[in-house]
Order: C-alpha cells, then structure tokens, then sequence
C-alpha cells in the first residue's frame, strides 16, 4: 500500500504543478486608465491579465469596444485601482500626477504611451508597448493586420485638396496623424499650416477646397454656439463634396486608425 500511496501522491503534485501553469504563464496584470490606453489593452493583450479597463471602455468612440464586454471597468482613482493588485498601469492621459506618483512608489510598473503623428509612427508604437506590457506576440499579430489594412485602403482623394475640419473650426495639418489620414486616402491637403490650428468663419469662406473631411460633426454637445454652426459656413460645407471621418479613429490615434480609414474607404466615394 506504501508504494500505492507514493504513486498517488506524486500525481497529485504533478496534476497542482499542471494546473498551476497557466497563472505563472499569464504574464503580469495590468489596469488601463483612459480610453486610449484601452485599446492597447484590448488590442494587445490576453483577457485574462486585464484586471480592468477605463470607465471609458464602451464609448461609442472606442474602437475595441465590443471587446471590453464582460471586463470591468473603473475611474482613475488610487484607492479603485490598488484595490486590484495589478502588477502595471497603462496610461495615456488617463490620471493626475499624484496617482501616478503613488502607484509607482506602492512599486506599481506605469506605461505612459505617447501620442503618434502618423501611421508609421502608429505602427513602430506597437512594437514599442507591446515590449512594455509584455504582450510582443500580439503586437507582431497587430502589425500584421496593420499592414494588410493599409494595403486595402482604397485612394478616393485621387490628388483632389481637401480641408479638415471640426465643429470648433479647428483643421490639422501634414504633420499630424489627422493629416495622414487624408493624404492616406489620397488628397493633398488644402493648407500647409502645421499642427491642429484654427480657421475662422471668414477665412474658411475665402479658401476653396475640393473636398471637406469634417470630424466630430455628429456630436451634439460639440455642436452648440460654435464657429461650425455658422449659416454660412453649413452652407459652404454642404454644397462641397465632404465626408466625414470616423469618432472612433479620431478619439484616440494608433494602429487600429488604419481598420476604419480602409472601412470609409470602401464605403464612401466622395
């Protein structure tokens, strides 16, 4: 019976050190803290390391949101997340200085990730958190759809100029991922400001570009008392060929922009 026992025994510990491996191959557990750091998160890493997303998860402009069904969600506060126990944080904008400082200090990892101006800058950023969030192999997956989404984009610009333009009279220019975008579709841009600038009601009126790419235009908060709502300036839009590009792109700039530049593409011709 001796040896009977000592067999059973030894399977059992074989059958702990089984089923133990899963946890001590998951990887680190992670808590995103804004809407764009979600969709890294979503995009890069396995379920089962995220602890939580932003409370901003499922908003309409979040491009992965249907994955965040089932994930919790919580606010950037200090005492929300070290409820958690993650082993890093993953921020863009999401939390202030002082919970920042006192994450790190409890010895909690925290990833800031940058902002990126152009779909290259997009695609080397990937790479570069992936490393950070110890997920290489979905961001080698990621850039893989990248690069067949970019390759589907279909030019519908065919070297007209074209004018970004929101509700607040703000426009975008080479230099930005906004500007990318356009020229990605195959416009050349109507101005050669650089940044996010501003172009007021009269100015707008002057220029005459072939096509508006107006952002943010179906928001109902963005739309009260601005330049956009001008009766002039609906007007000039409206009798200009225009599109408008998607919230979910614009909200947040990174890789997963490229899947709804290649949807619009295909779906609108203007």
């Amino acid at each position: 019976m001796a040896p009977l026992r000592k067999i059973l025994a030894l399977c059992a510990i074989i059958l702990l050190a089984f089923s133990a491996a899963p946890a001590l191959a998951r990887g680190p557990t992670l808590v995103s803290l804004d809407e764009c750091a979600d969709q890294y998160v979503l995009g890069l890493v396995e379920r089962d390391r995220v602890l939580a997303l932003s409370d901003h998860a499922r908003y309409a402009d979040s491009w992965f949101r249907d994955r965040a069904q089932g994930l919790r969600r919580v606010k950037p506060r200090l005492e929300s997340v070290l409820a958690l126990h993650p082993d890093m944080v993953v921020r863009t904008w999401g939390g202030d200085l002082r919970l920042i400082q006192e994450l790190q200090r409890r010895g909690i990892k925290v990833i800031n990730i940058d902002d990126v101006q152009s779909f290259a800058a997009a695609r080397a950023q990937l790479f570069k958190v992936g490393d950070a969030l110890d997920a290489e192999a979905g961001a080698q997956i990621a850039a893989h759809k990248f690069d067949e989404a970019q390759s589907q984009v279909r030019n519908i610009g065919h070297g007209r100029t074209v004018l970004y333009y929101t509700p607040t009279g703000t426009s975008a220019g080479a230099d930005t991922l906004t500007g990318d975008m356009l020229t990605t579709l195959g416009f050349r841009l109507a101005t050669t400001q650089k940044g996010y600038f501003p172009i007021s009601p009269e100015a707008l009126i002057a220029m005459k570009p072939d096509v508006f790419a107006l952002g943010y235009y179906d928001d109902r908060y963005a739309m009260r008392r601005v330049p956009g709502r001008q009766p002039l300036v609906r007007a000039l839009i409206q009798k200009t060929p225009h599109f408008a590009l998607p919230d979910a792109a614009m909200a947040c700039g990174g890789w997963f922009s490229i899947y709804a530049l290649r949807d619009l593409s295909q779906e609108t011709n203007p």
